[in-house]
């Protein structure tokens, strides 16, 4: 008799904890949607992915929000980049305090890895970074290409010609153009700094520094990802994107250009949720 009211202790307490969280989620969500939303923005398969695999069986389906940083370094503009704007002002600003000096410079003998923080991050969609980006690889296609022309019969410079011209056609039709661009504890002072609601979001993320123990010490910093999960498609919604699985579209230079957009919405606690999404029927209006 015992096993039986432990039993059913643990299966009323379960369901208590079910009850409790389900309630706490959707109150969550409920308050991040009052009132008007922080900001609206139309975004398409280039910063909105679908996952890897998608099983028929599981009704529910989300979508990975893909964004990038520029970094002052050749090939820098990853996730994993340090962008010239996180410098040492900016990381004190955040509360890391690692040095007065604007190099970064500091002596690292005696210190830890600074704790990764949790900040407001600023994404824009396809501004100056993203121009940059494409600049960026242009004039390396250009190099390429004298240094090729200069020897015709190298082989590895014909190759380096061909991977110049994929990394560009990547840029200009499919790598995300949503970049990481500045970070702040103040959430309204950074929306004063970057007004338009419909190109700039302000969200949830982590910064994560480290220091180099080369002979200069210097603190690197970077981005290391957004607070966000993945962001959930409605039921409503999902059909539209059954479709767009299930139909074939024309590739440009090889590669697949972005199939749909989403409207998104970020309410008051940062978080989006997804408004309206429809297919892109011109490959070339995008």
């Amino acid at each position: 008799m015992k096993i039986l009211l432990s039993s059913r202790g643990l299966f009323l307490l379960g369901f208590f904890v079910l009850v409790v969280t389900n309630i706490v989620v959707i109150s969550g969500v409920a308050s991040n949607r009052s009132g008007e939303p922080e900001s609206q923005i139309t975004l398409t398969e280039r910063e909105l992915q679908l996952p890897y695999k998608i099983y028929k069986e599981n009704s529910g389906l989300s979508l990975r929000l893909k964004w990038r940083t520029f970094s002052d370094k050749k090939n820098g503009n990853y996730r994993s980049g340090s962008p010239a704007w996180l410098n040492s002002q900016k990381l004190n600003s955040l509360g890391f305090n690692p040095s007065s000096n604007n190099n970064l410079d500091i002596d690292t003998s005696s210190l830890k890895r600074p704790i990764p923080k949790e900040v407001f991050i600023v994404l824009e969609n396809n501004g100056e970074p993203y121009q940059q980006s494409v600049k960026r690889a242009e004039k390396t296609l250009e190099k390429e290409e004298i240094l090729f022309k200069s020897n015709p019969d190298d082989e590895r410079l014909l190759n380096n010609v061909e991977r110049a011209k994929k990394i560009l056609n990547r840029e200009r039709i499919k790598e995300s153009r949503l970049f990481a661009i500045d970070a702040g504890l103040e959430p309204d002072k950074l929306r004063k700094k970057y007004k338009d609601q419909n190109r700039f979001i302000i969200t949830k993320g982590i910064i994560k520094a480290r220091y180099t123990y080369n002979n200069d010490k210097k603190i690197f910093a970077y981005v290391s990802r957004l607070s966000l999960k993945n962001i959930y498609v409605p039921l409503k919604h999902r059909k539209i994107f059954d479709s767009i699985l299930n139909s074939s579209k024309s590739k440009i230079n090889g590669i697949q250009p972005p199939r749909y957009e989403v409207k998104l919405a970020f309410g008051s606690r940062f978080e989006p949720w997804i408004m309206s999404v429809r297919p892109i029927e011109d490959i070339f209006n995008y």
